[in-house]
């Protein structure tokens, strides 16, 4: 069961970082559910090889790589001490309170992005994020007209899976092909994108990302990135981003001397954020590296993943 929903994991390129995560943990369920007599360190290289296996899968989602993180280090601090049921219901529980801290912090995230939204404000959006959604749905809620420009986000038009979101909470929303976001961007009072991972020095996030963020500073126009704060992740472990997208969504028939690249993700500096919105509040760009020394990285998945941040 674990391996089929790792395998649906690995081959979903249109969800965002937060159900993707929701998705792991989901493994880490189905894997510590598992019948049969294991030792506690059989228990503890199945979790470390499904661990690696789910960040290697979606390798620029943070909260994937800090779930795991955060389970292989409770794991391995103390099943010396537990039983091979007490680790499985560890992991479980783990898991289960992840999944529960996601989909509540999609409510804080709302709440605390609201209070940037004015009434008859014009927001530009991109891709499709939880966090983003979350923030319009409450400002609607709040009783505040506003009007959305949301781009398709290609090549698999995560933006038109966002404007039908936001169409069915009654929000006026017209929906753009990428390139026309420099055409509007003047009638925009705010521009809100969400994040797959945030470093000390950048952010990840959908390809086309950082053409708003430009647009955001030449008009001088407040860009703010929102996302849960299991997203933060240090440089040293953070994946870069490469063309690893089919190229047959770019490029359908074959073409004499042409080749296409496919993209899906790119690295924008953080400085051309006005602020990230979180679960916890909304945080400045240089309050990013205090919120990330603070994380304790497990010995045994620095080993299992050196190969493969090289």
């Amino acid at each position: 069961m674990y391996k089929t929903i790792a395998k649906k994991l690995k081959n979903d390129h249109t969800s965002g970082a937060s159900e993707l995560s929701r998705l792991a943990a989901e493994a880490f369920i189905a894997f510590s559910s598992g019948k049969g007599s294991r030792s506690r360190e059989r228990i503890f290289t199945g979790l470390l090889g499904l661990g690696r296996n789910l960040i290697l899968a979606q390798p620029y989602m943070a909260p994937i790589f800090n779930l795991v993180n955060s389970i292989i280090y409770l794991v391995e601090e103390g099943k010396d001490g537990l039983s091979q049921v007490e680790i499985s219901e560890l992991v479980k529980s783990k898991s289960k309170d992840f999944i529960d801290n996601s989909l509540s912090s999609l409510e804080k995230i709302g709440q605390h992005g609201q209070v940037l939204i004015e009434d008859g404000c014009t927001v530009l959006t991109h891709s499709s994020s939880g966090s983003t959604l979350s923030i319009l749905r409450k400002a609607r809620k709040e009783g505040k007209n506003l009007q959305v420009f949301a781009t398709e986000s290609r090549p698999m038009l995560e933006g038109r899976i966002l404007a039908r979101f936001l169409g069915e909470e009654g929000i006026a929303t017209t929906l753009i092909v990428d390139a026309a976001a420099g055409t509007i961007v003047k009638n925009v009072d705010l521009i809100l994108v969400g994040a797959d991972s945030i470093s000390e020095t950048s952010f990840i996030n959908k390809i086309g990302t950082r053409y708003l963020a430009l647009l955001s500073r030449e008009n001088n126009i407040p860009l703010y990135v929102a996302c849960e704060r299991s997203k933060f992740i240090s440089e040293g472990w953070r994946m870069r981003p490469k063309a690893d997208g089919n190229p047959e969504e770019v490029l359908g028939d074959r073409l004499k001397n042409v080749k296409a690249e496919n993209p899906y993700y790119e690295e924008i500096p953080l400085s051309f954020c006005r602020g990230i919105i979180t679960n916890e509040g909304i945080f400045l760009p240089s309050d990013v590296h205090n919120f990330i020394r603070q994380t304790r990285i497990s010995k045994s998945l620095t080993e299992a993943l050196k190969l493969f941040t090289k």
